[in-house]
Formats: C-alpha cells, structure tokens, sequence
C-alpha cells in the first residue's frame, strides 16, 4: 500500500507521498521495495499525479503507464483540456489497463470469476491529482479509483478552487488518529457496545458527542499558508504515517522515504521537489 498527502493552497497545490512498494502473492507480502517512484508530473502540464495501492499491472510499474499517458494521451496533449477532463481520461485509460491485466491474474489467483470476488477483494490502483485548469486562478485536485471508479464521469472531485485544505489518502488511519485527536472507527464501535448494553443513545447524546470530539481535534488554517509551509506539512504528515509502521507494523508496507512535488500560480510545469533519487 502506500500513503499520499494532498494540500490545496490558495497558490497552488502540495502533493507528498511515502516510496515503499509492497509485492504479493496470494495476499501475502513478500517483498517490500523502499525506492519507488510514485510522484509524477503531466508532461509540461501544471498537473502533478501521486499514486498509491498497486505497485504494478502486469509487468509494468503503474508509474510507466502514467508516464505513456502523460505523452500519449489526446486529452493531455489537447492545451484547453481541463484537470476534470485530463482525470477522466486517466480514469479510463488505467481501467482499461487493469481490466487486461490486473482481472485475469486475480481471477486466477483466487480461482474464481470476477464477478464473484468481493469488492473488499480487488486490488486498487488509487491516482490523486492536483494542479491547474487552463485559465484557472486557483488550484484543483481531483482522485481516480480502479476498478471502484468504473462509470464515466465517476472521477471524483477532492477540492475545488478555492476549496483550501489537506488530504490523506490509502493508509492514512495515523493522520487521521492524530487530527482529530481519536480514532472515529474506535468511537464508533464504543457507541455499538454502549447501546447493547443500555437504551440506544439519543440524536441529542449523538450530537453532543460529535461535539466533543470536534473539541478536541487540532485545527490547522490552511487559508494563506505559504508553499513552503504546505510542503513542511506535507511531509510532517508522510513521515508520522512511515514512522508508525516503522515501529509498529511487521510488514512496513508505508516506508522509505518521502517524496514531494508542488505547483503554483506561475502554472510551470509540476516539480518534484524530494525524491529517493535525489541525494540527503
């Protein structure tokens, strides 16, 4: 798996991923790769694409098919087209990949049809991307999710233009832990417990819960923050994510290192700006 952190400014967009890759086979891990690339830029577009789930379909990394999209593609290379058209066009271009070479190994792997295999059970290809609109003065991202976004038009919005803020993406469960101060799936399951055990809380008592558990959430303002001050953010919150499985998962399928890109009112092409190619 991975993690991948969006940040919307009102100058541009941060987006930060971890570089480990997890390989397995019948649902076990059975090599973890630290060096990976998973951030990417839109050829000379303001558009930078971050990347998580699968590490591959077929025999090539997703990051090969990215980059044949990025060169090929007659969306991308059209100058008017739109970041909501350019992600439906990533939407259907990796679902055709992953229909042809993602289905039938899965099919094979657990020697059953597709149609049969729970959803909780495919693999996904999950594509965040951020960036700028022909014209547009502020900045965009939009996610692609295969095989679950398989409908035209089912790519999905993440922020709007002048939508400010950040966003965890795959295993992001320890961002979301230390945002919001506890684990609202703990909570959750505390309330279920409770009411089996006593008369079902109130939509009042409800509310009121969810009132204290906005109490104690930290508030970060991300309306005028800096670039820079995003992609410190950024990487604050990929390395909480690769430092928590370094200490407490067996298998530290977050890991390696962080991996950053921005781009900002100036539309230039979307920069890379750390990455495990570069040098410490």
């Amino acid at each position: 798996m991975s993690v991948a952190v969006s940040c919307n400014l009102s100058d541009g967009v941060v987006l930060a991923v971890d570089s480990a890759v997890a390989l397995r086979t019948a649902g076990a891990v059975v090599k973890i790769y630290e060096n990976a690339e998973k951030l990417f830029p839109l050829g000379d577009r303001p558009i930078g694409m971050a990347v998580y789930g699968l590490a591959a379909m077929g025999k090539r990394t997703i990051g090969s098919y990215l980059r044949e999209f990025a060169a090929e593609n007659p969306v991308v290379r059209d100058p008017s087209s739109t970041l909501e058209q350019i992600a439906e066009a990533a939407r259907e271009y990796l679902l055709a990949a992953y229909l042809r070479e993602v289905v039938p190994d899965v099919e094979r792997e657990q020697r059953r049809p597709w149609d049969e295999i729970p959803a909780a059970d495919r693999p996904r290809v999950g594509v965040v991307m951020g960036g700028f609109s022909p014209g547009a003065r502020l900045s965009e991202v939009w996610r692609v999710i295969v095989p679950d976004h398989e409908m035209p038009g089912s790519a999905r919005l993440e922020r709007a233009p002048g939508d400010f803020g950040s966003d965890g993406y795959a295993m992001d469960a320890p961002i979301r832990r230390y945002l919001l101060g506890a684990d609202r799936t703990l909570v959750g399951e505390l309330i279920r417990f409770m009411e089996r055990r006593s008369t079902p809380l109130s939509p009042a008592e409800e509310a009121r819960i969810s009132r204290i558990l906005d109490d104690h959430a930290y508030e970060v303002r991300h309306d005028a923050m800096p670039m820079d001050d995003g992609i410190a953010y950024a990487r604050f919150l990929v390395e909480l994510v690769i430092n928590h499985h370094r200490f407490t998962s067996r298998d530290a399928v977050v890991g390696g290192k962080v991996q950053i890109g921005r781009v900002d009112y100036r539309r230039t092409a979307f920069e890379v700006v750390d990455s495990p190619r570069r040098s410490d």
